[in-house]
């Protein structure tokens, strides 16, 4: 049943481990598949890509400076463009630049900071940035189950290039003029400060996220069934 479905489903495209364009086919089937894993797909147990769910995003977690990002929900994710791509088949590794045009990032800050005067504070906060790069690199491995060859992926390297990342805490006036205060004494006061200490974290969690995602689609499919040995 997986197997008729996987070469039925007019989402995927296989391509052939030894077409000469394999670079070219790989990213015409990941544009193909990028509104169907947006969407979710039940029958190869993929939920909807839409809205990402992040449950916590550590920023930083020091007795003097505890500050969370839970229950984060990122959208804009199915709107990138791949501005390259490069697999080498052999070594089971690729790798790919993306832009996404637009991301938000809503969620609940949980803040208890002990810097100048005591700061503890949940609510909602809100991250949009514009122009989003990523670079990717990633591993896979093989291996053997009842003498079939399964790929999965091992090992994911993101990094991301937010030329500029605004937020938005919903904080009354008074709450506000101490947590800018705060934020300035912690982060700097400069927001490319602010992006440094923010950006490790999220590659981390979307970095956990995306091989969870990825394996449970590739886990049903051979090797084969997914880079058949032909052109």
């Amino acid at each position: 049943m997986e197997v008729f479905i996987f070469f039925t489903a007019s989402y995927i495209h296989v391509c052939g481990r030894k077409d000469p364009n394999l670079d070219k086919c790989i990213v015409n089937s990941i544009y193909d598949l990028k509104e169907p894993i947006c969407k979710g797909i039940p029958e190869l147990n993929s939920p909807p890509l839409v809205p990402f769910s992040v449950e916590k995003i550590t920023i930083s977690d020091t007795n003097n400076a505890k500050l969370y990002l839970k229950d984060t929900q990122i959208t804009g994710l199915c709107d990138f463009i791949i501005n390259s791509f490069h697999i080498d088949i052999d070594k089971l590794h690729f790798n790919m630049e993306l832009l996404f045009k637009h991301v938000n990032l809503n969620g609940t800050y949980d803040f208890d900071i002990k810097v100048l005067v005591p700061f503890v504070h949940k609510g909602p906060v809100y991250l949009t940035a514009d122009d989003v790069g990523a670079k990717v690199e990633v591993d896979m491995k093989l291996v053997t189950k009842n003498d079939k060859r399964y790929m999965y992926l091992s090992k994911i390297n993101l990094k991301l290039n937010f030329k500029k990342l605004g937020y938005v805490f919903d904080l009354n006036e008074n709450e506000s003029a101490q947590l800018n205060e705060i934020i300035s004494n912690f982060f700097g006061s400069n927001e490319e400060e602010f992006i440094n200490k923010v950006k490790p974290s999220i590659e981390a969690e979307v970095s956990k996220q995306i091989l969870h995602l990825a394996n449970n689609i590739v886990k049903q499919f051979t090797f084969d069934e997914l880079f058949p040995d032909r052109e």
